[in-house]
């Protein structure tokens, strides 16, 4: 009988990984990794996997609890105040106000760390699995999220290649993460592998492309400083058009991603 991919799915997972210690550090951590979040990211790094390889691999399993714990710890430090300065995550006060900015720096430290350890214990004699842990630390790294943080705090949206580039890497390569991993530790070949890249690199940027849409009033930079509101959606159906074409392009069963993108694309605007 196969496992539900599920959000207690992925709590069980992380609860099993997570630390057995207490102290102020850990409570912030558990606060904001148990906080409520969809688990969107390890439900389709599991979904992928289990579609390319017709079951759920241990190694889609660590791979998974990594990188939610490498999404919390990027949550936890776009609320400090030197960044983003967010009093409230998730419906409840963020982990800067709850526990203070020292134990708030340090539990998403701690959680960034966690992500090594948890796969450092996966199946590291398998091929895949290190391409697949590689591929989780770049899209996470200075060529991947901190990049698109950077580019979001320093840098000008003047044209669409702009903010493309922020919405790919703060908010895409994560994403990306999540669906090139899943194909990794699924066994998919090398030319799938750049097709998942390239279906998770248009829905990646579609998905900030909603996001600013519902969220017009916003300071930081978006989509609709260089595209009407019209534009954007006119711009989110054909990026989600492309995901569907590119998921029908590959020899699994990836309705799942499908639902996903039309999803995405029906949210509120």
């Amino acid at each position: 009988m196969k496992n539900s991919i599920n959000v207690e799915y992925v709590d069980k997972l992380l609860k099993e990984q997570f630390p057995k210690i207490n102290n102020k550090v850990v409570q912030a951590m558990e606060y904001s990794l148990f906080g409520g979040g969809k688990r969107f990211r390890p439900l389709l790094l599991l979904a992928t996997a289990r579609a390319v390889a017709g079951r759920i691999t241990k190694g889609a399993q660590h791979l998974a609890c990594a990188l939610e714990c490498i999404h919390t710890y990027s949550l936890i430090h776009d609320d400090l105040p030197a960044m983003d300065n967010d009093d409230v995550r998730r419906g409840k006060r963020s982990c800067h106000m709850q526990y203070g900015e020292a134990s708030a720096v340090l539990s998403g430290d701690a959680l960034l760390n966690l992500a090594m350890e948890i796969v450092m214990d996966g199946p590291m004699g398998d091929a895949k699995y290190r391409q697949a842990a590689r591929f989780l630390f770049k899209m996470s790294g200075i060529c991947g999220m901190i990049n698109g943080q950077s580019l979001d705090l320093f840098s000008v949206t003047s044209t669409l290649d702009d903010a493309n580039a922020v919405a790919l890497h703060k908010t895409g390569d994560l994403l990306r993460a999540a669906i090139v991993c899943g194909a990794y530790v699924g066994g998919a070949t090398e030319d799938q592998i750049a097709l998942f890249d390239e279906i998770a690199h248009n829905f990646g940027i579609c998905y900030q492309v909603v996001d600013d849409l519902l969220d017009r009033e916003k300071i930081e930079k978006s989509f609709l400083d260089v595209l009407s509101e019209q534009g954007c959606i006119n711009y989110a159906q054909k990026l989600t058009d492309r995901v569907k074409e590119l998921c029908d392009a590959l020899p699994y069963d990836l309705d799942f991603l499908k639902h996903y993108a039309d999803k995405n694309f029906t949210r509120e605007y």
